[in-house]
Parts: structure tokens; sequence; C-alpha cells
């Protein structure tokens, strides 16, 4: 007697059964999963003023190139207990600006992004409070109205950055 004919199977055990149900099971559990990573990782609005930002962006490239014509150059270090402490090259022999401003950006979560006024110690020293909250790369600017340093680290594993003008000349 032929086995195949003679036996039937039931759905249970049918392979493309199985198939035609697994494949719109998952896309719902990859539309839970988008949904769910879309509100847990906001990443703020789209800025919709370009010419505005554009005139930003060269203010900024200004900065960098007034202190790259200054020489600047600094070293940030952030403490265990939430000091930082900016130390600018000894060859430099003047420091302009009186509010000195330290911002630390988070590359991926703005919602963690801290400015901070730093306190001048001397002319090479600027001490402040400030505890980063998130881990991950952040990106450091020191700046003035006039001129503007900036670095990265990666927080926790690093503790120091050099701060440098952003600028190359032509």
């Amino acid at each position: 007697m032929d086995t195949m004919q003679g036996e039937r199977r039931s759905w249970k055990q049918e392979p493309m059964v199985w198939l035609l149900i697994a494949i719109p099971f998952s896309a719902v559990i990859m539309g839970v999963v988008m949904i769910t990573l879309a509100i847990q990782s906001y990443s703020g609005l789209v800025v919709d003023d370009y010419y505005k930002k554009g005139k930003q962006i060269n203010r900024a490239l200004a900065r960098d190139k007034f202190a790259h014509e200054l020489g600047l150059a600094a070293g940030a270090r952030l403490g265990g207990d939430g000091s930082v402490e900016i130390r600018f090259a000894p060859g430099i022999q003047f420091v302009p600006g009186d509010k000195i401003e330290l911002s630390l950006i988070h590359a991926t979560k703005p919602g963690l992004d801290q400015n901070l006024q730093l306190n001048r110690i001397d002319s090479h020293l600027l001490t402040g409070k400030l505890e980063l909250q998130g881990e991950g790369r952040w990106n450091l600017y020191l700046q003035t109205p006039d001129w503007r340093l900036t670095g990265s680290l990666q927080h926790p594993q690093q503790a120091a950055a050099e701060l440098l003008p952003n600028y190359t000349p032509e």
C-alpha cells in the first residue's frame, strides 16, 4: 500500500502553514520594535530656518579662525566628582574673554546637552562643576562670543580631551 496516499497529516505538521503564519507574525513583531525604538530615541526637531542656521555656521567658522590666529589650545579634564578643569597651553600669552562657556553636546541625545559658565582661577586655568548623565561620545565647545575651541571624548572611558580650533588655513 502506498503511504503517500493513505496518510493524512494534520495542519500543524505542514511546514508551509507555519511559514505562512511566521511571515505576518514577524512583521508585527518588527513593527512593535520599530515603534519602541522611535519613542525611546527621540532626536529632536528638524531645523526649518536654514538661512539663519547658515549664518550661525559662518559666525562659528569666524570664531574658529580667530582662535587659530591667537594660537589657542587647551586641555579639558573631567573629575569623578563632577569637576571640570580647563588648562590652556603654557605658551599662550593671552586668553581673551571674561565669560568663557563650556558646552557639552551629546552626539546622539540632545536632551543630555549641557552649558557651563567656567570660573577663571588664573590666566591659564578655568574650573567648573557638572554631571555627565549619559555614556557615549560628547562634543566639547569652549567658547566666548569671539573665539571657539572644539574637542570630543568618549565618556566614561576617557576623562580628558584636547581642545583646538576647528580651522585649517587654505
